[in-house]
């Protein structure tokens, strides 16, 4: 498994592959996984969603639950699916089996995705159509109260490949990570032509550790609630900062689209 970098890399590159879009500044095709992370015990992350396409039981993307009918990821995602196109599954900690699935009734993503740069305002939230039922494997995430600071250990966490070119594991994997705010990513990659604004945030730990295609649309929990949502990265897990979407800009966007299922 990649380290949460390595995350971050593949989930650009799950991105770019869900949306076709060629990666630029030696990027990969989207394809996300934690790289050079553990197995998950359970209930470390209650909130863990797998999002699977219904033709093929693929499972493309991460989520977090949020409530007891509304799930967090990131925009690209799911821009271009149906909400008849996919479940969600929640509960277990296998890729391939286990779990209760639920059928989605709603998938809003944010109208501005993409804007003012490539994987801006990459956020969503997914209403399913029963109610999900809490238990000792299945908990919502709360959201966060305050800004994310630098420096904080993070937990990341997703069936993303375990490297660049490597398959998918069957078991969730989990990474420490530290935090980074905007500003200082935009340091980090200096020279890449990432555009960072306020509305996003970084991680990095080390070289070998990262996202990787797959861990897209999961949350990074910081002090226990959702600090951001995997949007790009590297990949995978070159030493290179992870781009996450601050969650904690997002309060009133997510608020204001989850009134009602």
């Amino acid at each position: 498994m990649m380290g949460v970098s390595q995350i971050s890399l593949i989930l650009l590159l799950v991105a770019w592959s869900v949306q076709g879009f060629t990666p630029e500044i030696g990027a990969q095709e989207p394809d996300t996984r934690v790289v050079a992370g553990q197995d998950a015990p359970e209930g470390l992350v209650p909130h863990q969603v797998a999002l699977k396409r219904k033709k093929n039981g693929w499972t493309f993307c991460g989520a977090a639950v949020i409530s007891d009918r509304w799930l967090l990821t990131a925009a690209h995602c799911v821009l271009s699916l149906k909400p008849s196109e996919f479940t969600a599954v929640v509960g277990t900690l296998s890729r391939t089996k286990g779990g209760t699935t639920y059928e989605i009734s709603k998938v809003i993503a944010h109208k501005e995705y993409n804007k003012p740069n490539q994987f801006g305002n990459d956020i969503a939230v997914i209403s399913t159509k029963e109610t999900i039922e809490f238990n000792k494997k299945v908990q919502a995430l709360p959201l966060p109260k305050q800004d994310i600071k630098s420096g904080l250990w993070c937990i990341v966490s997703g069936w993303g490949k375990l490297g660049l070119g490597w398959s998918s594991p069957d078991k969730l994997q989990y990474l420490y990570v530290k935090s980074l705010t905007s500003d200082q990513c935009s340091k980090k990659l200096k020279g890449r032509k990432a555009i960072i604004t306020s509305s996003q945030m970084c991680t990095l730990k080390q070289d070998g550790q990262g996202t990787c295609q797959g861990d897209s649309g999961g949350s990074l929990v910081c002090n226990g609630a959702s600090a951001g949502i995997v949007s790009y990265n590297w990949p995978c897990a070159l030493g290179i900062p992870d781009v996450y979407t601050n969650t904690f800009m997002y309060i009133p966007w997510i608020e204001e689209n989850t009134k009602s299922p």
